[in-house]
């Protein structure tokens, strides 16, 4: 049955345009140890990540690296707690819809340039600001679904969110072989783990 599941949903994310191939493999793969180690509603959650992602975002193909980055830590934090899992789910999130949203922003500042056009990497904006604090939330509400706090899933989230900028600001423009990639994976694992340590 749950491998089923997986396989229609990893098939209905590829279906609706939403992943690439390769990264509905991986949907396919990170929904089987989620549900394996944390029942459905982790499973459940993943996939309304990604279709808020989509839905409240620009339309975008996910492709195999970014459903890595967003999604190996919190999958494989479930084996710690589920703090960790809402943790680096909330800042995965929240990072990404105060992108999306942000972009849309008249204006954004970033610490060293100042202010800005809205939707430049590592750049904040009041819209997309609001977008990271309230989706951080938003996850943090489902925390007594799966028996965790919500306080520490809360601040994991936007602990997370906010290193991923900073990350971005010393890392991503000054070595190339450092990608958006590379900036996601490490603050979905330090939003994960601040809420795990806070549990």
């Amino acid at each position: 049955m749950k491998l089923l599941a997986a396989a229609l949903v990893a098939l209905a994310l590829w279906a609706l345009g939403w992943v690439t191939p390769g990264a509905a493999v991986l949907v396919f793969l990170l929904g089987l140890v989620a549900l394996w180690l944390g029942g459905w509603a982790p499973a459940a959650l993943l996939f309304c990540f990604v279709a808020a992602s989509n839905l409240f975002g620009r339309p975008t193909r996910r492709n195999a690296g970014q459903v890595l980055a967003n999604g190996l830590p919190a999958v494989l934090g479930l084996a710690l707690s589920p703090e960790f899992f809402l943790g680096a789910l909330a800042a995965a999130a929240a990072d990404t819809l105060a992108s999306e949203i942000g972009a849309r922003a008249p204006w954004a500042w970033r610490p060293d340039r100042g202010r800005v056009q809205s939707g430049t990497n590592a750049a904040v904006s009041p819209w997309g600001s609001l977008a990271l604090v309230l989706t951080a939330l938003a996850v943090a509400a489902f925390a007594p679904l799966l028996g965790a706090r919500a306080v520490p899933v809360f601040v994991g989230g936007v602990v997370g969110a906010v290193a991923d900028t900073l990350i971005g600001l010393l890392f991503e423009e000054r070595y190339p072989r450092f990608s958006n990639d590379h900036t996601n994976a490490l603050a979905t694992l330090i939003g994960g783990l601040t809420a795990h340590l806070l549990r």
